[in-house]
């Protein structure tokens, strides 16, 4: 009888898991329809709906997660208990996100500081406990909510003057907000190793000495311990091996050229120079990212040169600076091409994205310049080799730079779309047709309108259904550099 009544039991439940797949399955269909009309109406006016009032603001988030919550509802019944609750969270969290996002956002869309705090934060207050839950970490809506509110408490903390003259001030604010906030060790653990790692792999290693010893000796998480520091050390290991040197010096900041010489530098004639300016949005990135092609050119008897340029995430500047110091690194180059033995008339730059944008306002942005520099050397390189570059600083992504700008129009400045001229060097752009960061009409303007303007020597060359990140996107990056390097043959290099 009793083996009967096991069995019985085993049926039901093999039943009853059948009836929740389906369920499951249904739900999800469901939630997916619904993400997606959400996503349709919300993503593609993000800068109207983050300008609205608070109270709009809220109103509006909270009809969508009523929508989300009534799905869910629909089918709870039939739902395993811990999926169900899983799911309240990720609803929460998610549209808690958006609310957290907004005092940043607004200020960014309506172009100005707020004078009076909005009230959403201190309304979310409840999250707070979730802080010092380590269970919660390993829910992807909890991880993002707490990077959000981080953002806005960042953004308070970064306008203290102590922050102003000091590097990587991001990374040094977040150190000091966390314990603010997390008292757990593991939660603890968990959020140094997560904001000392990305701040490594998108910033570098440069004056983190102090930081970083900090991070070693409070964390208890072995394996986080070693996945911080076999990017630091990585990253150290990288620095090494080649000429370093400051290019500018801005208060106690330093700013380097990483360059890479052939072997045969002092026995052979000049060598042409290639140098790289990273991507990054003006915020983040780092030279690194160029070390091994730069390496590469070396061996082909080429002067490589990655640069290190100010960013938002660093030293709290604006694109304004990076064009000012991308164009001392070439003068800098050559002020010093004898010592170098590198032929100060075949200099080419490169850039990816933002980096691009610092390659054409190089030849461009004839208005910012920074004082120290010797103006008498020219900051126009002889060629200009721009990928996925951004050309307009008055659309709606850039909207962050202008924010507190009293003139808006002061972008225009270091906007290549508003600075074309004659007598640009010879020029390769390379564009995505389906870029969704910088748009493919933008490049395309550009290049038609400095045509027309008699510049000959520009070629233009669109990637088919390409995205943004052409230079390393496996399905896109061959052609490109088979495009720049056919490009360079030409020019005799």
């Amino acid at each position: 009888m009793r083996s009967i009544i096991v069995l019985i039991g085993l049926l039901f439940a093999t039943s009853l898991s059948a009836q929740q797949l389906d369920s499951k399955q249904t739900y999800l269909a469901e939630l997916k329809l619904l993400g997606k009309s959400f996503s349709n109406e919300f993503y593609p006016q993000y800068d109207k709906i983050y300008a609205l009032p608070s109270q709009q603001f809220r109103a509006k988030i909270e009809q969508a997660r009523s929508k989300f919550d009534a799905v869910l509802l629909k089918y709870q019944k039939t739902l395993d208990k811990t999926y169900v609750e899983d799911q309240q969270l990720e609803i929460k969290y998610y549209f808690d996100k958006l609310l957290i996002d907004y005092p940043v956002n607004h200020d960014i869309y309506i172009g100005k500081t707020s004078k009076q705090l909005s009230g959403i934060p201190e309304s979310l207050k409840k999250n707070l406990i979730g802080f010092n839950d380590p269970q919660l970490l390993t829910n992807g809506d909890f991880v993002n909510y707490v990077k959000a509110f981080f953002a806005y408490q960042l953004n308070l903390e970064l306008r203290k003057p102590a922050y102003r003259h000091i590097d990587n001030q991001q990374l040094n604010a977040i150190w000091k907000l966390i314990p603010r906030y997390v008292s757990n060790q593991k939660c603890k653990d968990f959020w140094t190793a997560e904001y000392l790692y990305q701040h490594m792999d998108n910033n570098g290693v440069k004056n983190l000495q102090t930081i970083y010893a900090n991070f070693k000796s409070s964390c208890r998480d072995t394996a986080l311990l070693n996945k911080v520091a076999t990017l630091y050390a990585g990253d150290l290991a990288g620095r090494r091996g080649h000429l370093v040197k400051a290019y500018k010096k801005i208060g106690t900041l330093d700013l380097d050229l990483h360059i890479f010489l052939p072997d045969s530098l002092k026995q052979d004639s000049k060598r042409p120079v290639m140098v790289y300016f990273h991507g990054g949005s003006w915020s983040e990135g780092k030279p690194d990212w160029f070390f091994d092609v730069c390496q590469n050119y070396a061996k082909k008897g080429w002067v490589a040169c990655a640069v290190e340029y100010r960013t938002y995430s660093r030293q709290g500047t604006l694109p304004f600076e990076a064009v000012k110091d991308a164009k001392s690194a070439i003068r800098w180059l050559r002020q010093h091409a004898n010592e170098l033995n590198i032929d100060p008339n075949r200099i080419v730059a490169s850039g990816n994205s933002a980096g691009g944008h610092l390659v054409l306002s190089t030849a461009l942005a004839d208005q910012w310049n920074e004082k120290t520099d010797d103006l008498s050397f020219s900051s126009v390189p002889n060629v200009l080799l721009v990928n996925a570059g951004v050309y307009d600083l008055t659309d709606r992504p850039t909207a962050w730079i202008r924010k507190d700008l009293k003139d808006k129009n002061m972008v225009k400045e270091i906007s290549p779309n508003f600075l074309i001229k004659a007598n640009l060097p010879p020029t390769l752009i390379l564009h995505g047709t389906d870029d969704q960061s910088v748009p493919y009409q933008s490049a395309q303007k550009f290049v038609e309108q400095s045509k027309q303007k008699g510049n000959t020597s520009i070629e233009f060359y669109p990637l088919e259904k390409a995205g943004h990140f052409i230079w390393f996107d496996p399905k896109y990056a061959p052609e490109v550099n088979k495009t720049r390097n056919d490009f360079l043959k030409k020019l005799g290099y």
